[in-house]
Formats: structure tokens, sequence, C-alpha cells
């Protein structure tokens, strides 16, 4: 029968018409739609989130690749909690909460998992200043310090209360021992301030070989301003030993250095001295040193970076420092001769009140859940009732909405930053940072060929309720060969 319709010509057209379009049809009906799957994406690097006990947390991601028919699931210890593109989270309990999201479009599926840190909230209660009393007071970053020859120095304390002081310009044309008087005064007091400034050999007298460990090979100051993850901080435990001394702890901050474990440096003002077994030499190509922080996007605490030559070659840190100048040095976000007294709280379990030498004033919260020692004052502080520090400050970037706190990174040359120069390099995720860029008290480029030490400073003020207080961490600090 078929041979038969097919030798009619009319029916083998009619047969082969019917024959494409079923094959058209059949392949219609069996091929797959072309697009691509949801893919979902957060403001925040590895959504992780802390919010406070009751704190409502919007979690809304970016979907890409959605339309009307995306479905979406969001599950909790493996029961539905929501099924909308976004999630209200709440919970009366503090710890940690991971909650995962399910999209579904025609093409595809797409499973994340956020994260939340839910803290205890510590109330609303706000350490107060003591009185001010009306004494004349004082603080300079400096009383004694060490200069090579042919450079100059500005003598003027950073903090004075109550009164003002004289500024001078020394310069240091003549070898030996100086003393150079500040005048500090107000109506009713006058007091006279000697600094000694000893100016040494030129540069480079003192210069040690050019070779030796990468690693700071010692830490000579470990001075931090109170802050939640100094000491007693619940994710590394304990730092130091109980009744610490100073020398302990500085030896404590170098064996963090060798595992490259966390040391915080508090609130604005803390810092570390380390320094080198050898002096690092300027190079053509910089990145002369790396120092190694645990910036996000979302988070970066930046540290100001001081770099020090042993200009009287005993070893010892007492010399001009020189600041490395960041992106946003010179600017109106920079600020030089700054300083912050720290106030000792008279109880446990409270925060730190300051004031600034512009007389701005503010406190570091205490946060029990982080960090649940009676007082953010150090075993090696403790005796002091108030803790002054001096250096530059940065214009203060924290933000806190939607349990979310907000600290964007500079753009450059910081520690703990993650700016351009915070990269994958020869000694892997860090930050690398160039001698070049060291400047005198003026803003000058101090021409450094090299170096023997580093200090790392806390640069900016603020705290959110649920991050604390902004404080650099720095993990190492490093030369290269």
């Amino acid at each position: 029968m078929l041979s038969s319709t097919l030798s009619h010509p009319r029916s083998f057209f009619l047969y082969c018409v019917c024959l494409l379009c079923t094959m058209w049809l059949v392949a219609c009906g069996d091929s797959t739609p072309s697009g691509n799957p949801p893919r979902i994406s957060w403001a925040m690097t590895g959504a992780r989130f802390r919010v406070l006990t009751d704190e409502v947390l919007s979690l809304v991601p970016d979907i890409e690749n959605a339309d009307e028919a995306t479905t979406f699931r969001w599950t909790m210890n493996g029961a539905t909690v929501g099924t909308e593109n976004h999630f209200e989270f709440s919970s009366h309990e503090a710890g940690e909460y991971f909650i995962q999201l399910l999209v579904t479009n025609r093409f595809g599926q797409c499973e994340d998992e956020v994260k939340v840190t839910v803290v205890e909230s510590e109330g609303t209660t706000i350490p107060q200043l003591p009185p001010d009393d009306g004494q004349l007071r004082w603080a300079f970053p400096f009383t004694e310090i060490n200069i090579p020859l042919g450079r100059d120095i500005e003598i003027a304390p950073s903090m004075v209360e109550n009164g003002t002081a004289t500024r001078v310009v020394f310069q240091g044309n003549s070898l030996g021992d100086h003393r150079v008087p500040i005048q500090i005064y107000n109506d009713s007091v006058r007091r006279e301030v000697e600094v000694l400034v000893h100016v040494c050999p030129p540069a480079g007298t003192y210069r040690r070989s050019d070779k030796g460990r990468s690693m700071a090979s010692e830490v000579f100051e470990y001075q931090p301003a109170p802050g939640h993850q100094v000491n007693g901080y619940i994710i590394i435990g304990d730092a130091f030993p109980p009744g610490c001394t100073h020398a302990q702890a500085c030896d404590t901050v170098l064996a963090h250095f060798s595992r490259q474990w966390l040391v915080s440096l508090g609130g604005w003002g803390g810092y570390l001295v380390a320094g080198f077994d050898h002096s690092v030499p300027r190079t053509a190509k910089g990145s002369e040193l790396c120092i190694k922080g645990n910036p996000y996007d979302y988070q970066s605490e930046p540290g100001i970076i001081w770099v020090s030559q042993d200009v009287n070659g005993d070893g010892l840190p007492n010399d001009l420092w020189y600041e490395l100048a960041g992106s946003e040095y010179g600017t109106d976000r920079h600020r030089t001769g700054y300083a912050i007294t720290y106030f000792r709280p008279d109880q446990a379990h409270m925060g730190v009140a300051w004031k600034g030498s512009d007389g701005e004033t503010d406190y570091i919260p205490y946060l029990s859940y982080w960090n649940p020692n009676d007082y953010y004052w150090q075993d090696w502080q403790m005796e002091r009732p108030t803790l002054t520090f001096c250096g530059s400050r940065l214009a203060s970037n924290v933000s806190y909405s939607n349990g979310v706190s907000s600290l964007p990174p500079y753009e450059w040359g910081y520690a703990d930053n993650l700016g351009s120069d915070y990269r994958n390099g020869s000694q892997g995720m860090m930050g690398y940072y160039s001698i070049s860029n060291a400047r005198t008290w003026d803003g000058k480029p101090a021409e450094l060929a090299y170096i023997d030490f580093v200090k790392v400073q806390s640069a900016i003020t603020g705290h959110t309720p649920n991050l604390g207080e902004a404080s650099t961490e720095v993990y190492c600090i490093m030369a290269p060969q």
C-alpha cells in the first residue's frame, strides 16, 4: 500500500509535507527552552551578619535571572520559614543561625546559605567623662627623640587641655644634644616643658645588612587602646597570661606573628612597634613591606603605617617616625597631630569614655558576648587612670543599618584595609606597602633609602552595636627579600 501511494506524484508530495510537519512538531515538543539558572549574591562578602537580640534583620539578596515564575524557599533547621524574595529574621536568643535560600526558575536552581550571629544587647549605658577641673594638661608624641643630621622636626604637644602651647620647628644642623623649650600656658598658669633632641650622624651611618629574616624579629611595644578584641576575645581565647607584663605581651604578639594569628590594636591610637634583624632597603619596584590583616569589602578597619631608621645605632625604636602616605593623606579626611585620652572605668563591665584633642567625646562599648573580661584595660596598663595616644587620624567611615555594620575600605595605603594594595602577592593575601611613600612632618617625601622599624596604629574612631569599636587587626609584619 505504501509503495502504491508513493508512486503517485501528488500523494508523494503530500506525504513529504506531512512528514516534515511531524518532524518539526516533534522537535519543538522535545526541545528544552534556552536560558540561565538563577544566581544569588549579597552586598556582604560571605553573607555574614551580626544583629542584636530581638532586632529585625531584613535579608534581601540580589537575584539574577529571576522572573515572575521564579520561586523562593527559605529554610532554617530543615523547616521552611519563608517563600518570598526576602526574609525577616529575628531571635530572642543569642547564638549563631544558618539560613538556607533555594531559588528556582525554569532553567535550574541555585542555593546559598546565610550566617547570622545574634549577640546580647548591652543596654544603652554610656560611660561618662570625669568632670573638667580646669587644670592645664598636655600630651606630647615624644619628649626625647633621635634625628639624623640635616633633618628638621616640628615639636609641639598633640593635646593641650585648658590652655595653649607654642610650636617649634627645630633644625637638626649640628650634632649633639639640644634642649628645646615649649611654653604651655593659659591666663593663670605658664609651664615650660623641655624636649630633648639628639642630632645623630647622617642617615646610613648605622645601616645594617640588607638581608635577613622576612618576618619581623622583635616586637618592642604593644600598647593597644581599649577594645573588645584585645584580651579575652572569645574567638581566640585569652591572648595574654594573667598579670601579664608589657614584655610578656610583646613576646605574645611576636608568637602570634609566627603563626599569623590575630593581634588587635583596639580603638583609635592603639599601636604596636616591630623591628627586623636587618635594614629593609627601598627598591625600585616598591612593596618592601607586607602586613596581613583581615579586611573585607564591607569591613575594613584601617591602620596608619609608620616607619623609622635606627639613626643612633642602639637597636631601639627611639628615633624619628615617618608616616606612610595613603590615599587620604593631605586631604580633609586626614588629620595629623591628633590625640585621644581614654578614661579607665571605675567599675567592671563598663565601656570606656574618651575625649579627643579637638574636644570630641565618645566611648568604646563593652560587649560581653565577644569579651567577658571585667575591663578592656590591659594588665600592663591598669596602674594608669588614663591612656593618651598621639598620631594621625582618618575620618570615620563606620555606619550601621538593618543589622549590618559597614566599614568600607579606603583606596590604598593602610593596614587591615581592602584597598588596591591588599592583594594575593608573593607572600600571599595581605597588604603591600612602599617605603617611598614615607613623609616628613610637613608632608614632603622623606626619601628614605631603608628602614629598621615599623609601627601600625589604629586610624579611625567609631563603633556599632553588634561589631563594637573599629580596631585595626594585624596578623604579621614582613619584609620579603
